[in-house]
């Protein structure tokens, strides 16, 4: 699997620069893909990343696209601290092609991620959203089921009420979404 099939094709040549600057130190290849469509593209986004801490920090900072890639793959990373920070910084992009990175964390057991997500949501590009949404049910329903699943085994205890779970909102903020008419 190659980390390139995760972007659109127009980032091709970026993601092909970045990929060997993130490689170094890097513990092991990418694992655990997920599919899924957007703008009718099927897209195959790792579950989890494992790129060495400061090289992927050193790419954050690259200008332009090539630093947002490496926020979109740190928002994959397996250290959940750098995959908050990677979220943080890539909630400050519009950019449609960052939003399948960012949806797949609602549905991750990390609450402090899931709730920085659903402070965030609906208003960071609703529109961008809304499309990925509709054009991803299974998907969508799959994270909802996650959610559930993790606040039942984890959080329960501090949340005994499902409504009132982090976790929930969000899903239910990614459902308004997903049910706005296109424009």
């Amino acid at each position: 699997m190659t980390e390139a099939q995760a972007f659109p094709a127009a980032l091709a040549e970026t993601v092909s620069w970045l990929l060997p600057r993130l490689s170094d130190g890097q513990l092991h290849a990418p694992s655990a893909p997920f599919d899924v469509h957007q703008d009718g593209r099927l897209l195959r986004i790792p579950g989890r990343t494992y790129y060495g801490r400061e090289a992927l920090l050193d790419a954050t900072g690259l200008p332009g696209d090539a630093g947002v890639i490496a926020l979109c793959l740190g928002t994959r990373h397996h250290d959940g601290h750098l995959r908050e920070y990677c979220l943080t910084q890539l909630l400050r992009q519009e950019r449609a092609w960052t939003v399948p990175f960012v949806v797949h964390l609602c549905g991750e057991y990390v609450l402090e991620i899931v709730e920085r997500i659903g402070a965030a949501l609906p208003a960071w590009n609703a529109q961008a959203l809304a499309r990925y949404l509709r054009e991803n049910p299974a998907y969508v329903a799959t994270l909802e089921r996650r959610a559930v699943s993790y606040w039942n085994c984890y959080y329960r205890d501090e949340y005994p009420v499902w409504e009132a779970y982090p976790g929930r909102r969000a899903m239910a903020a990614l459902r308004a979404l997903q049910a706005l008419t296109p424009r």
